[in-house]
């Protein structure tokens, strides 16, 4: 991992992106890098309501916050960013330098879900030109009933 100077984690409001978060500042850590830890706001696109976008802004401020924490425990230079902009992973892939490493995790849709919603870790992994690695959540085991 010659010629990385940050890693790059997005993250979103999701329990998965802890995952995300506890990799990727695990191996600045090793690496002896900065974190640079973003979240993407495109509630503008949908919400008309500035008390609703001001409320919306404030939840990525905590989640972020929270964050911010958790690297620093690990003795991490971290700095956290939130962006304004209408597609997540259009966002993402603008900030990130071709030295940089990106860790995020995929929420794992399958069928209409990815369809609709579409996968912004895949879009990334495929216009990024640095190193990116995408944490899949482990999947439950679900029993059949008998």
């Amino acid at each position: 991992m010659q010629g990385i100077n940050r890693v790059v984690i997005p993250v979103d409001r999701s329990e998965e992106a802890k995952l995300a978060v506890d990799q990727g500042s695990t191996l600045a850590k090793l690496l002896g890098i900065d974190v640079a830890i973003i979240s993407i706001d495109d509630s503008n696109q949908f919400i008309a309501s500035a008390a609703l976008e001001k409320k919306l802004r404030s939840e990525h401020e905590v989640v972020l916050d929270h964050y911010r924490k958790v690297v620093e425990l690990k003795n991490v230079k971290v700095i956290t960013e939130i962006i304004v902009g209408d597609a997540p992973a259009r966002e993402i892939i603008k900030y990130v330098n071709d030295n940089d490493l990106v860790v995020m995790v995929t929420h794992a849709r399958k069928g209409m879900d990815r369809f609709i919603l579409g996968s912004v870790s895949e879009e990334v992994l495929h216009c990024v030109n640095c190193p990116i690695m995408i944490i899949k959540p482990q999947i439950k085991k679900v029993e059949a009933l008998l």
